[in-house]
């Protein structure tokens, strides 16, 4: 692979991280409008859900 590709590949890969996505968004809204108190339950939710995707995806049942 070429330096060229690679860092064009780099560059994608860190403003594709910096775009927060839906769920950190709802995160971030429910945070602001219900306090700590509502924020909680739904990281624990969000947590969960990744990780049974994570894990269907890891036994071979995700989408391709």
């Amino acid at each position: 692979m070429s330096i060229e590709i690679w860092f064009a590949f780099a560059l994608a890969s860190v403003a594709l991280l910096a775009i927060p996505g839906p769920t950190i968004l709802t995160v971030v809204s429910y945070s602001i409008a219900q306090g700590r108190r509502a924020n909680i339950p739904l990281v624990a939710a969000v947590a969960l859900g990744d990780s049974t995707a994570l894990l269907f995806s890891l036994l071979g049942l995700g989408r391709c």
